[in-house]
């Protein structure tokens, strides 16, 4: 079980550091422009001092995979690989699909997170059976409809796009940046730990 963990959060937008040890969560803003690894993992290392906090082997590191900078994202990674080989840590990684649908996991309705990026669309749609899982993004194209019985979790600055104008505003749910629903993630055994990459949406 995820317990104490890092999260970082560089994809170009939100750009921040969150910290989680002993049940208390600390935020850090960090300056949304091009990162370097010295500078990010600088950033780090002041937050840990700052927080008298320790990594040890029983720490995480979470990433967010994306969408987003790629450069960014693979800066974040390349950091965590670090720290990863230096304190023999765990990684994980989740990403905006994930995070924006977190808040309505215990519905257990059907649950389309949407994603706008290099000017196409994307969703990721939730299944519950034993669990819940969510399918590979995948672009959504003129062909697709939007399902019935379904939550519909989309960022703010889409949500009044051509491609929502059918649906009922009812079933739209603004997306909220919280790095709090990282719990929520954990809890239903949504962290991905196997092949940390950015998510990349072609």
């Amino acid at each position: 079980m995820i317990k104490d963990f890092l999260i970082i959060n560089c994809t170009g937008k939100n750009d921040s550091i969150a910290l989680k040890i002993d049940n208390k969560f600390f935020f850090k803003k960090l300056q949304t422009n091009l990162f370097k690894n010295e500078t990010l993992a600088l950033d780090i290392f002041t937050f840990f001092k700052e927080k008298d906090a320790v990594i040890n082997n029983k720490f995480s590191l979470i990433v967010n995979s994306g969408p987003g900078s790629f450069s960014g994202i693979r800066i974040a990674i390349a950091v965590a690989k670090g720290i990863q080989l230096v304190n023999k840590v765990k990684i994980y990684s989740y990403n905006y699909f994930l995070l924006n649908a977190a808040p309505y996991l215990k519905k257990a309705m059907k649950i389309i997170s949407v994603q706008k990026t290099n000017n196409f669309y994307y969703y990721s749609e939730s299944y519950f059976k034993d669990n819940c899982t969510f399918t590979v993004p995948q672009k959504i194209n003129s062909d697709f409809l939007w399902k019935e019985n379904s939550i519909i979790v989309a960022p703010q600055e889409i949500i009044n796009d051509a491609i929502f104008n059918d649906i009922s505003l009812k079933k739209i749910k603004i997306a909220e940046f919280n790095l709090k629903n990282i719990e929520i993630l954990i809890k239903n055994n949504l962290m991905e730990n196997k092949l940390i990459k950015p998510l990349y949406l072609s």
